[in-house]
């Protein structure tokens, strides 16, 4: 059972809010999204993999995603949770970059969940409700308002990695550690081939066990992560370089062009070519 608050579209933006109360369980969510992403969580508990390494979400605790970071959220032992999550695209902010290029300071941080007191707290959630309040019902200047609250928002965060000393919350686990450190492994070497075998030896953890595991704690099997992380970086080389699509696959550790442009489109929902044409427009 759930109680929600929806506005605009999650996966096209330009900007997407959902507040929503879950008294039950709540199967995992994965996404790769050219959107920021900014989560926030009122009450329960939430496991939230991100970047390299998996977090325990607690109440008070505000995340923030890069775009086209790899993130995934799921039910902790604790369950039922209220949470908002934000998601929004540049061209929303494209008339204030000039003006404030420090908004979106935060996203890049090294630590990617804010752990906020009660005051801060309900700093935030006076900002939050503001944003929801707009949502519910369409009125007269509303993506107007949307914007102003939403740069409030980011002005908080930008000044609040600046001012504070964000440190990374503990893992949860020793073997929450270990799974980030072969995380990290596959994110310094995906343009290696990477089979199961090999990283469970060099790891010292048995093939199976591994992968049950990474699944279990990052949200994604290993092929799956180990493809992403190359859609990844193919993205960004479309978007920034003009390397022919076919030296593109070849540097992000595909071994075909049939293959990179399958596991493209199926992670993406378009081609290379047209990504990099999407790029350019934007």
């Amino acid at each position: 059972m759930s109680r929600t608050v929806t506005f605009g579209n999650e996966d096209e933006g330009p900007f997407y809010i959902q507040h929503i109360h879950r008294t039950g369980p709540f199967e995992r969510t994965q996404h790769m999204h050219d959107m920021y992403e900014l989560y926030y969580l009122y009450e329960g508990e939430r496991m939230y993999f991100i970047r390299d390494r998996s977090y325990l979400i607690l109440p008070g605790d505000l995340v923030l995603i890069n775009r086209r970071e790899l993130h995934a959220t799921s039910d902790s032992d604790k369950l039922g949770h209220a949470r908002v999550v934000i998601n929004f695209s540049d061209s929303l902010l494209e008339n204030t970059k000039e003006a404030a290029p420090f908004l979106l300071d935060a996203f890049t941080h090294d630590t990617p969940v804010l752990r906020l007191d009660l005051p801060t707290r309900r700093l935030v959630e006076e900002m939050l409700g503001k944003l929801i309040h707009e949502a519910k019902e369409p009125a007269m200047g509303q993506t107007f308002a949307i914007t102003h609250f939403l740069i409030e928002l980011l002005l908080f965060t930008a000044r609040f990695v600046r001012i504070h000393p964000v440190t990374s919350p503990e893992h949860v686990s020793p073997l929450h550690r270990k799974i980030s450190t072969i995380v990290r492994f596959i994110n310094d070497h995906f343009a290696e081939p990477m089979r199961l075998e090999e990283l469970a030896e060099r790891f010292e953890i048995s093939s199976a066990y591994l992968s049950r595991m990474f699944k279990e704690i990052t949200g994604f099997s290993l092929v799956e992560y180990v493809n992403l992380v190359r859609v990844q970086e193919a993205q960004r080389l479309l978007a920034t370089t003009r390397l022919k699509v076919i030296v593109i696959a070849e540097q992000v550790g595909f071994g075909s062009l049939v293959q990179f442009g399958r596991v493209f489109r199926q992670m993406t929902k378009m081609t290379p070519l047209r990504y990099r044409q999407s790029a350019v427009l934007t």
